[in-house]
């Protein structure tokens, strides 16, 4: 899977990553959460400093899809702030795929490509043209039929929550245009059962988007 970023390792603790698309709100983000870090006109890219960068693809697999919780709790924190941040500059995901997120020292979990970014309007994210569709998204944009349609800012809850059940069991929510019933969801969910993260998906998967809340408590 082609990323539509890309970092390079320029010596033993700096690090360049590079944004293709509407990447202006992107490089304020990783300026925000990344410390030391710097824009660099003339490569149009962020330099940092730390000591490993690797895709959350990758990290998973390298602990054998073994997520603790408390890194699951963390995961869900750094990406959940950094929505909350693009919401402020106006800016809203519509779905991710796994390796749109990079692991910076095994602890820090950032959003690094603007593929599936847009803008928001009025708190919602209009479509005028066909889009592709991200491997974990919401029911309401799997199920869009017209052009222009709109959906709720929100979707990005749902696509965030399907995004952290397959990091923690390898299911997907989502399967070509079907999307899971409450029951079934909850039945995924079960073995997560009253603990912060289960509360925090179940927030999030509501399929009505007005009442979906992103809140990890």
């Amino acid at each position: 899977m082609k990323n539509n970023y890309e970092v390079k390792h320029i010596n033993d603790f700096t690090y360049n990553i590079k944004i293709n698309g509407d990447n202006n709100p992107m490089y304020k983000l990783l300026q925000k959460i990344l410390r030391k870090s710097f824009y660099d006109e003339d490569t149009g890219s962020i330099f940092f400093t730390a000591e490993s960068v690797t895709t959350l693809h990758k990290y998973l697999l390298d602990i054998a899809f073994n997520l603790s919780h408390q890194k699951c709790i963390k995961m869900i924190y750094d990406l959940t702030q950094q929505i909350i941040y693009l919401k402020q500059l106006g800016y809203g995901f519509y779905g991710y795929d796994i390796n749109d997120i990079i692991v910076i020292n095994n602890d820090l979990f950032v959003f690094c490509s603007a593929e599936y970014l847009s803008s928001l309007t009025n708190d919602k994210i209009i479509f005028y043209s066909p889009i592709k569709r991200p491997y974990f998204g919401s029911p309401e944009l799997f199920l869009l039929t017209t052009l222009p349609s709109e959906i709720n800012h929100k979707c990005s809850y749902y696509s965030l929550a399907t995004l952290i059940v397959y990091c923690l069991t390898k299911t997907y929510l989502l399967v070509g245009n079907e999307v899971k019933s409450e029951p079934e969801i909850e039945k995924i969910l079960q073995p997560f059962q009253n603990t912060k993260v289960y509360w925090f998906l179940k927030r999030c998967l509501h399929l009505d988007s007005d009442k979906r809340t992103l809140l990890l408590i």
